[in-house]
């Protein structure tokens, strides 16, 4: 790699390629079968790369050496992908003084392209079951990649916001600052022109438990992301654990670090790749100590039962597990308005009802506000 990046010669680079390949066979010969998705996207975007510089007429010796090393780079990163897992490379560039913030991106991008992955692989078999056969026409695999990267990047979103709320360090609670209730007063919410939320009335007093319930489409998660700041009010008054939100207000000014929402899907929840690390994510970004944060974890972990999945990377949890590990990312935060959107969808009886006495019990111990969407 060090060579590859060094020397501007297109010769040192093909070869360099070409023992990457062989390397990657003889892994993926040894059971490495994650490789095959990656080094065919390798070699597809190599060769649309080299289609797009012909047909825009670019200097071919240049486009040869620069396709040349960028493919050399990329066929050893995949091998070294083989040979070493991610926590213990991450643990290495910690080590080395790689600064904190670029290792967190490159763990954010990680979890984004192991969770697009697992997108496309449901997209194909569904598509392959509708089908009624192993192999899609181009059309489908046309149709299928695009949809996919589209919901990757529409999930790229939320988890920006989620990231969002977690690393919000809130307003600091003074004395002015003790009135803990909600108090929603004729509020509207307008969406890309259309009013979703008309004329809404609410007060919740502190330490309340409400449950709301509606079908499907009746405003429940909007009302949810205006609570916790994600969108504005477009008329009327909203006063949330005493600070005013005003229509038109910024969203620096409308977040608050004391108040947490858990979405409906809890993939869009996940930033760093194991369980232990996304937990203690949100109070690093806030600040706390390293070791005050993985210990509030693990107290948080044992009180959700997920403690024994602490090493476990995320993408690798059952939809149950996920839900659990994305509330605790929540709680240990100790919010003060604790926003739950269909929080048992998707889980049997018995997971559903495990998963409401464990809020239950959090929400009694932290004297936390808690409103629960559901149908």
């Amino acid at each position: 790699l060090v060579i590859n990046a060094g020397l501007s010669s297109t010769t040192m680079s093909l070869f360099g390629s070409g023992v990457g390949v062989l390397l990657l066979l003889r892994a993926y010969g040894n059971g490495h079968r994650r490789i095959e998705p990656a080094l065919a996207w390798t070699l597809s975007l190599v060769a649309f790369a080299l289609l797009g510089g012909v047909v825009l007429k670019l200097d071919q010796g240049l486009l040869v050496e620069t396709t040349a090393r960028v493919s050399c780079g990329i066929f050893w990163i995949l091998w070294l992908g083989t040979q070493i897992d991610w926590a213990s490379l991450r643990e290495l560039l910690l080590r080395i003084r790689v600064p904190e913030n670029v290792v967190a991106s490159l763990d954010h991008a990680l979890m984004h392209g192991i969770l697009t992955r697992g997108e496309w692989a449901r997209r194909r078999d569904a598509a392959r079951l509708r089908v009624g056969a192993s192999h899609l026409p181009l059309p489908a695999w046309v149709k299928l990649l695009g949809e996919g990267a589209l919901h990757s990047f529409f999930r790229l979103e939320s988890v920006e916001e989620n990231a969002l709320l977690r690393s919000e360090t809130g307003t600091t609670v003074g004395e002015n600052d003790k009135d803990l209730s909600l108090h929603l007063d004729a509020i509207g919410v307008e969406r890309s022109g259309n009013l979703v939320l008309e004329d809404i009335n609410l007060s919740v007093m502190p330490g309340e438990w409400l449950v709301m319930c509606g079908p499907s489409g009746a405003g429940k998660s909007s009302l949810l992301r205006l609570l916790a700041g994600l969108d504005a009010p477009s008329q009327g008054a909203m006063n949330r654990l005493g600070t005013s939100v005003s229509p038109g207000a910024t969203l620096k000014n409308r977040l608050d670090g004391r108040v947490a929402l858990l979405s409906q899907n809890p993939e869009h929840h996940f930033i760093a790749s194991t369980v232990a690390e996304d937990i203690a994510w949100g109070l690093l970004r806030r600040g706390v100590d390293k070791t005050q944060a993985q210990h509030r974890s693990t107290q948080v972990a044992k009180a959700l039962r997920v403690d024994h999945l602490m090493e476990r990377p995320c993408h690798e949890l059952s939809f149950g597990e996920q839900r659990r590990v994305a509330l605790a990312g929540l709680l240990v935060l100790e919010p003060a308005l604790l926003l739950l959107d269909e929080p048992t969808a998707g889980l049997d009886p018995v997971a559903a009802h495990e998963l409401r006495i464990l809020v239950e019990e959090s929400v009694r111990q932290t004297g936390a506000t808690c409103i629960w969407a559901t149908h």
